[in-house]
């Protein structure tokens, strides 16, 4: 029996995963399909199809089974990608729908749905070129203009950590120089240090790591 399978991806915004999955739910209502399997990822489009889980997608789906994404972006990154991942699905006879394009190819080698995928897959390749290099330009603008990028308060912020850590440190001197005195190792000390109830400076229990970076800061 065939399949209707929706693949979803994101970068980081859970949000807009949920669009999506709301955008193909109406989209499958309209055209009367029953979405077997979800496949959704939360992942760059920088990563390779592997790790997009494109690959599984692939392995999964069966000569008659239906595809359903919101975009041709969902799928590749590239006109490369778009043409081997499309070349895949059509030589499996899947019907792929992509939904904003308003396109469905059926696997049959249709010379008008490929080269209106392929322009869509180029339109989205010269947008995010557009996009990096208008960040880059921006970027660039500011930096002459004699900006500091980022946020202009991380170096008071950075200060005042660095400030109440040095602190923090400071009032274990003696009894850290006491603790080497006896011969502890640095394991043993951390040990001491949580069984005494003794927290860092932000309010956490001793590390190796963290008894270390005090240690070399007192210079002990």
């Amino acid at each position: 029996m065939c399949k209707v399978y929706a693949y979803l991806r994101v970068s980081t915004d859970r949000q807009d995963l949920e669009n999506q999955r709301m955008e193909i739910t109406a989209y499958a209502a309209r055209q009367d399909l029953v979405v077997d399997q979800w496949l959704e990822v939360e992942i760059s489009s920088r990563k390779d199809i592997s790790q997009r889980r494109i690959v599984e997608l692939l392995d999964r789906l069966k000569r008659g089974d239906v595809l359903v994404v919101s975009e041709v972006s969902r799928l590749a990154r590239s006109m490369r990608e778009v043409h081997n991942i499309m070349g895949d699905l059509a030589a499996k006879k899947v019907e792929v729908h992509i939904i904003k394009q308003n396109v469905v190819a059926r696997g049959e080698g249709d010379m008008t749905t490929d080269i209106l995928i392929n322009a869509f897959a180029m339109a989205a390749q010269m947008e995010r070129t557009l996009i990096s290099q208008r960040t880059k330009n921006g970027l660039a603008r500011v930096k002459a203009q004699g900006k500091k990028l980022g946020n202009p308060n991380l170096e008071r912020i950075n200060a005042a950590r660095q400030e109440k850590a040095d602190q923090g440190v400071e009032r274990l001197r003696a009894t850290l120089a006491a603790f080497k005195g006896q011969g502890m190792t640095q394991r043993r000390m951390v040990e001491e240090l949580n069984g005494l109830g003794i927290r860092t400076a932000q309010g956490c229990a001793w590390s190796l790591c963290g008894v270390q970076r005090a240690l070399k800061r007192l210079g002990l």
